[in-house]
């Protein structure tokens, strides 16, 4: 019996799911080929006839980062139809996706970094799909008279994302020290975080 070879399409599949496993059990910070490799029991060389480096293999699975954030924000969004309501959502499910996607989270950081310079054209897509939802809440709060008008919709909504990643790695790496010390509740400090960034705009 004559064993069909695998389509360059299966194969793709075979490798970034390895991949995926890989990134979920070792983090990014110790995530490697070979680890993949070893995971996906495929050639070295066929590994790398699809995928050039790490970061390739990683673009790749940041774009399934992105789409799991997408319908986690799109989801809070549509729960209200007060424009506060809906970015003080986006605030909070940043966390909640912290906490539901820790690896998914720390990749979609990873591919911030001025030096990762592998961009896949659904990554790039995906990443200007959640960052127009986010401006067009904006935008419709300031055309209903909810968010202040003098400010800049690309603007808040940049400065709400930078700043939901600089609370959310600060909760996480200072989580003990919040509830032993000084006995706060993660889960609060972020809705007050929210509370308090939609407030500075709300007009």
């Amino acid at each position: 019996m004559v064993r069909k070879r695998a389509t360059p399409e299966f194969r793709r599949s075979q490798i970034i799911a390895a991949a995926d496993l890989v990134l979920l059990e070792v983090g990014i910070e110790n995530f490697t080929i070979d680890q993949v490799i070893e995971r996906a029991k495929i050639a070295k060389g066929t590994v790398y006839n699809y995928y050039k480096n790490k970061d390739e293999m990683l673009a790749e699975l940041g774009y399934k980062a992105l789409s799991l954030m997408h319908s986690l924000f799109y989801q809070a969004i549509m729960e209200s139809e007060d424009s506060i309501k809906k970015l003080r959502a986006v605030c909070t499910s940043s966390y909640d996706f912290y906490q539901l996607y820790p690896q998914y989270f720390e990749l979609i950081s990873y591919m911030e970094r001025p030096d990762f310079k592998i961009n896949t054209h659904d990554y790039v897509k995906i990443s200007h799909n959640i960052t127009d939802m986010v401006n067009r809440v904006v935008i419709d709060g300031q055309e209903k008279g909810e968010i202040r008008q003098s400010l800049a919709p690309e603007m808040i909504t940049y400065i709400i994302w930078a700043s939901c990643v600089g609370v959310v790695q600060f909760v996480e790496s200072k989580k003990k020290l919040l509830k032993n010390h000084h006995e706060i509740n993660t889960a609060q400090m972020v809705e007050t975080f929210a509370e308090m960034i939609t407030v500075g705009i709300k007009e």
